[in-house]
C-alpha cells in the first residue's frame, strides 16, 4: 500500500514535499517522492490524503488511561489535594468500571494520533484496554508499600501478576514493565527490592519523580501534607517517616532505584544542577507532562538544562484526570510556549524540536527507537494522517509549525499501528465509540456521588 500526502515528515530527516510511505505488512518500505515511490511500486494500492501530513504515530511516554473517567473532577486543585480526592473517590469503582474508564482513555488515544503508549496501573485495565485497542506500548505494574516488612509478600505477588501479564501480551504490540509508583507510596527497601528484580529479569521501570514541592518537603523535610494527609488516608500513619535531608532525587539513588538499568522517571521538575548530574549519570530517560505539571501547580521542568546533557525527553500527558484531554497538539504548543516563557528565550525550543520529542524522543525515552518514532524503512508501520487543509492553517510552509501552533486531535484522520489502521475518517475500526460513551456515564456517575 503506497499511503501519499502534500507533506511526509520522516522526523530523521527533513520533510518531504508531495510525499509518499509504502507499507508492506507491518513494517514500512520505503520512503520518498511520491512521483518516484508510484513509478517503483506501480501495483500497491494508493491511498491519497490530500493536504495532510503523514508522520510517525505519536507516543505517549506517560498515561494512565484507567483514570479517563476522572476527567474535569477534581479541576482547580493543589497537586496533594488533587491527589487525596483521586484517591478518595477510586474507591468506589469495581474492575468492570476501571475497564470502561480505560477504554475512554484508549479510544480518545487513537483519535488523537497516539500509537505507543507507557502507562502505569494498578488494576490492569490499561492492559486489557491497550490490548483490545490494538496499541503498542509499555504497560507498568504498579507496586506501593510504605511498610518494609512487608516487601517479600509485595514482591511475591507483584511477580505473579507481571508473570500473567506477560503471558497476556504475548502476540500483541505490548510489553510489561514495573512502576514502584513514587517517594510518598514506595518504602526504602521495596524501591531496592523492585530495582534488583528488574535488573534481574530485564524489566524497564517508571515511576513519578520529583514534581511537586510537597513531594521534595515530604523526602527533605518530613512535613509536607503528603507526610500527614496522604499517609494517613492510605492507611501509613502509623509509620514513622524521617526526613531525609536529601533531594527526592539523591534520596531514591541511595536505594539503588536507578539501578536495574532501564529506568524512565516522569516529572523531574524539582531538581538541581546535582540532581540532573545523578540522572545522567545512570543515564535515566525523563517524561515531560506540561500540561498536568501546569495545571496542578508543580511548577515547570528545566527542559533546556535537560537538552543540554543530551537526555532521552519524551512528552506524557498523564491522564485526563490531570490533563482533561490526550491531545498530544496541544502538549506539544503548551509545552513549547511554557519553556519559552520560563527561559526567555526562543533560540533551542522549536516547534520541530517538540514533534520529534512527541515521537522519535518518546520513542527513545522508552528505548524502542529501533521498532519506532520515524518514517524508516525496516520500522514498523506506525504512522498518523493530520489534516492540515482548514482555513486557520493556511498557507502551510513549514509542516512542523503548523502542527505545534494550529492543529489539534480533531485534525487526525487515520491512525496505524503495525500496518493495521486502528482509525480512519472518523471511525475506530477496533474499539466500538458508542458502547464506550455509554457505558461510561454510570461509572461518571459513581465518582459525581
Amino acid at each position: 500500500m503506497i499511503l501519499k500526502a502534500k507533506w511526509v515528515l520522516p522526523v530523521n530527516k527533513k520533510p518531504i514535499e508531495d510525499g509518499a510511505i509504502v507499507v508492506s505488512g507491518d513494517r514500512i518500505e520505503a520512503v520518498g517522492k511520491r512521483k518516484k515511490l508510484e513509478k517503483n511500486y506501480p501495483d500497491e494500492k494508493i491511498k491519497d490524503f490530500g493536504q495532510a501530513v503523514l508522520m510517525p504515530g505519536f507516543i505517549d511516554a506517560h498515561t494512565h488511561f484507567e483514570y479517563s473517567a476522572f476527567r474535569g473532577l477534581c479541576d482547580d486543585l493543589p497537586f496533594t489535594r488533587w491527589k487525596l480526592q483521586v484517591t478518595e473517590k477510586s474507591e468506589c469503582l469495581t474492575a468492570e468500571d476501571w475497564f470502561f474508564s480505560a477504554e475512554l482513555g484508549a479510544l480518545e488515544a487513537i483519535g488523537s494520533g497516539i500509537t505507543c503508549i507507557a502507562d502505569i496501573t494498578d488494576t490492569g485495565a490499561s492492559l486489557q484496554a491497550s490490548k483490545e485497542a490494538g496499541l503498542r506500548g509499555i504497560i507498568f505494574n504498579e507496586v506501593m508499600g510504605m511498610d518494609n516488612s512487608k516487601v517479600n509478600q509485595i514482591i511475591s505477588d507483584a511477580k505473579k501478576r507481571v508473570s500473567s501479564w506477560q503471558a497476556e501480551t504475548k502476540g500483541t504490540n505490548l510489553e510489561i514493565g514495573i512502576s514502584p509508583y513514587s517517594v510518598y507510596t514506595v518504602s526504602p527497601s521495596l524501591f531496592k527490592a523492585v530495582s534488583h528484580w528488574a535488573k534481574e529479569d530485564g524489566l524497564t521501570v517508571c515511576f513519578h519523580l520529583a514534581g511537586s514541592s510537597d513531594e521534595y518537603e515530604f523526602v527533605k523535610y518530613g512535613a509536607s501534607p503528603l507526610a500527614t494527609s496522604f499517609l494517613k488516608q492510605m492507611g501509613w500513619n502509623d509509620l514513622l517517616w524521617q526526613p531525609m535531608g536529601v533531594s527526592p532525587v539523591k534520596y531514591v539513588e541511595q536505594w539503588d532505584a536507578f539501578e536495574s538499568g532501564k529506568v524512565i522517571v516522569v516529572h523531574c521538575i524539582q531538581v538541581s544542577d546535582a540532581d540532573i548530574d545523578i540522572l545522567k549519570k545512570y543515564d535515566v530517560s525523563i517524561v515531560h507532562c506540561p500540561k498536568c505539571s501546569a495545571k496542578l501547580g508543580m511548577g515547570i521542568a528545566p527542559l533546556d538544562k535537560l537538552f543540554h546533557q543530551n537526555f532521552k525527553v519524551g512528552i506524557g500527558m498523564d491522564s485526563p484526570a490531570s490533563n482533561n484531554t490526550i491531545d498530544m497538539f496541544d502538549e506539544m504548543r503548551m509545552g513549547l510556549l511554557l519553556q519559552r516563557g520560563l527561559n526567555k528565550k526562543v533560540e533551542g525550543l522549536s516547534a520541530e524540536k517538540f514533534v520529534k520529542m512527541a515521537t522519535l524522543g518518546g520513542a527513545q525515552a522508552l528505548r524502542i527507537d529501533s521498532q519506532v518514532g520515524s518514517l524508516e524503512k525496516g520500522k514498523k508501520a506506525d504512522l498518523i494522517a493530520v489534516d492540515i487543509s482548514h482555513a486557520h492553517q493556511s498557507p502551510v510552509r513549514d509542516p512542523y509549525s503548523t502542527l505545534v501552533y494550529t492543529a489539534n486531535q480533531e485534525d487526525v484522520v487515520f491512525t496505524m499501528v503495525g500496518g493495521k489502521v486502528l482509525y480512519e475518517g472518523g471511525e475506530h475500526l477496533t474499539l466500538d465509540k458508542e458502547k464506550i460513551l455509554a457505558m461510561i456515564e454510570p461509572v461518571r456517575m459513581k465518582l459525581k456521588g
